[in-house]
């Protein structure tokens, strides 16, 4: 479990998963937009941006960001991911008082279905009493980030560090 502040991240090209948790205990999740069209620098600079005013004014602690990894024979874009890997750099690098800390996806959901995991986050989340802490007034798509983010949230405060 990670004791004090943890924000755990989700990163999109279009918005982020982000939760805020504090002593093991989710204070809020949800999806900061960005812009809707536009690639590179200038569109990660403003998500890193939206992500350090959702997160304010939560003292700084860990942060957990969900890392790329490329496979040869993947079905999306590499380029997709250079984006990813950009808006996930932007955010570390606007909360620069966080410790940062990378998570790759097959580490964090143990390789289970996407659709599975978020399930099981929800159920999780509302076992805990804590389902009116997830703002999942967004997309469907966008809820799948925040999921995500609950999700890298709950594998985090299951490991000892």
């Amino acid at each position: 479990m990670v004791a004090g502040t943890c924000v755990t991240l989700d990163p999109g090209l279009r918005a982020c998963g982000v939760a805020l948790w504090y002593d093991g205990v989710l204070v809020r999740a949800g999806a900061v937009r960005g812009p809707g069209t536009g690639r590179g620098p200038a569109v990660w600079a403003e998500l890193a941006d939206g992500v350090a005013k959702w997160v304010e004014p939560a003292p700084p602690g860990v942060l957990v960001v969900e890392t790329m990894k490329v496979y040869v024979a993947g079905k999306g874009d590499p380029a997709d991911l250079i984006e990813l890997s950009g808006v996930a750099g932007a955010v570390v690098g606007r909360l620069a008082a966080w410790r940062p800390e990378g998570v790759k996806a097959a580490e964090w959901n143990r390789q289970v279905p996407s659709h599975i995991q978020r399930q099981r986050s929800r159920t999780w989340v509302e076992q805990q009493g804590w389902l009116a802490r997830v703002d999942l007034a967004t997309t469907a798509r966008f809820q799948e980030d925040v999921w995500s983010a609950v999700g890298i949230g709950r594998w985090r405060m299951s490991q000892s560090r």
